[in-house]
């Protein structure tokens, strides 16, 4: 999926070089877990 708005995990660090790689197990459950909020909603909106 092509957009702005919407990023995987490994798209948003991919993008973000400058984050401390102590900081990446703090951010990445919550950042995936958003992820999933917005495939559950986009799904809702769907049905």
């Amino acid at each position: 999926m092509d957009t702005k708005y919407y990023k995987t995990w490994e798209a948003y660090i991919a993008e973000h070089p400058e984050i401390d790689e102590k900081l990446i197990p703090v951010m990445a459950p919550k950042i995936q877990s958003y992820e999933e909020m917005m495939f559950g909603f986009v799904m809702m909106l769907l049905m």
